[in-house]
């Protein structure tokens, strides 16, 4: 989503000075009429987020809302209608947020209570959308204009912000009884190569050089840990250092992996909202099986997709994905209830096998550190469980 730095209709020197952060009666106007467009003229506000052509045409609309409410008396009307495109079109208090690299996660479970994740630390900010009503308007405008809608039926929305390279988690009243929240996780522009992570102290050498062998030799790795504890990260780093000419298909709910290596296919889920005909992970790695693969990726394992990812394992294919779970050996009980479930069998001993014969390799994350490392050995037919061979822990 691109972020409007002027707007040259009404660039006017002398009339566009900024209004002080925390004015309450110009971010009261900015709320109320994006709301009344929000209300009448959704399709309008989408139209000029899209096409700047059509933004002459929004302004005439806010300009007849000014008029119509007699707003003017405030301020200056230009002054006005540059804050409201700045309200729509960018991320307003949040702005300088989102353009820090530093930061990776920016959160408001209330209107007055925000916080950042700063280099692994949550840090609180001074923020404050004055009221719940205000902070409402703001997070509808944010599902809108990345595709997404929000509102009493649809009261949580997950939606992508492709350019800046987030994924937004948005949700309002029934949903929350404590009033609007807002999640978002941003990813780099730039992706971190394995000597950034070494040097950020997430790999050491040792670490790093097992990886790198393990991707190079065609392994199958899932990335395990809790969220937020960088499987997203280091698996855009293991994807750019794959062969410039191996052939890749990204395939994820939400974008999030964002791949510099040029010979990468990227799907994505379309959901039931979405209009059409639905596509789920599961459906894209079936897809995937006719496309000349070398490797797939999931951006996350969650759901059905689990069986997909067994059978396609077994028929040969490299993947690269992660997971929830909290020790590598968790992995295959996490994945194996997900698969059963998909399938409504209760054959663990047949599902066990394939996982033993489908993955190479755990990795297991905490607070963006690499903490252990395992191969899978094979399966143990007394036991009816994986072996697992210890490859690398991290010193602590």
């Amino acid at each position: 989503m691109a972020v409007l730095k002027s707007l040259n209709t009404i660039s006017d020197n002398s009339d566009n000075v900024k209004y002080e952060k925390g004015s309450y009666s110009l971010s009261k106007i900015v709320t109320e009429v994006t709301n009344e467009l929000l209300t009448d003229s959704a399709e309008l506000v989408t139209n000029a987020y899209y096409d700047k052509k059509q933004r002459s045409c929004l302004e005439k609309r806010i300009l007849y809302i000014l008029d119509n409410q007699q707003y003017f008396a405030v301020g200056s009307k230009r002054k006005m209608i540059k804050s409201i495109f700045d309200f729509m079109f960018g991320y307003g208090q949040l702005q300088e947020y989102i353009e820090d690299d530093e930061i990776s996660d920016i959160d408001g479970v209330r209107h007055n209570c925000f916080s950042i994740t700063k280099n692994g630390i949550r840090i609180p900010i001074d923020i404050d959308f004055n009221s719940e009503s205000e902070f409402n308007v703001y997070c509808k405008l944010i599902a809108l204009r990345n595709g997404g809608i929000l509102n009493e039926n649809d009261n949580h929305c997950r939606v992508a912000d492709l350019e800046n390279k987030l994924r937004i988690n948005l949700s309002i009243y029934p949903r929350n009884i404590s009033g609007p929240a807002i999640s978002i996780r941003k990813h780099r522009q730039i992706a971190y190569n394995m000597d950034d992570l070494v040097r950020l102290k997430m790999l050491d050498t040792t670490c790093k050089e097992l990886i790198t062998e393990l991707l190079l030799n065609d392994k199958t790795i899932i990335l395990c840990g809790k969220g937020g504890s960088g499987k997203t990260t280091l698996l855009r780093a293991l994807i750019n250092i794959l062969p410039k000419m191996e052939r890749v298909l990204i395939v994820e709910s939400d974008a999030e992996l964002y791949p510099d290596k040029a010979n990468c296919i990227e799907q994505r889920v379309k959901r039931d909202n979405e209009g059409g005909n639905p596509i789920t992970l599961e459906m894209l790695i079936k897809d995937g099986l006719t496309m000349s693969l070398d490797t797939y990726c999931i951006g996350e394992i969650v759901g059905n997709e689990s069986m997909a990812f067994l059978n396609a394992c077994c028929c040969g294919h490299r993947f690269l994905t992660t997971m929830h779970s909290n020790k590598p050996q968790d992995s295959a009980s996490r994945l194996i209830a997900l698969a059963k479930r998909a399938v409504g069998t209760t054959d663990e001993k047949m599902l066990t096998w394939m996982f033993c014969e489908g993955v190479d390799a755990i990795i297991h994350m905490n607070k963006f550190k690499v903490m252990e490392i395992v191969c899978v050995k094979g399966y143990d037919s007394s036991n009816q469980k994986p072996e697992y061979n210890l490859l690398y822990r991290r010193n602590v």
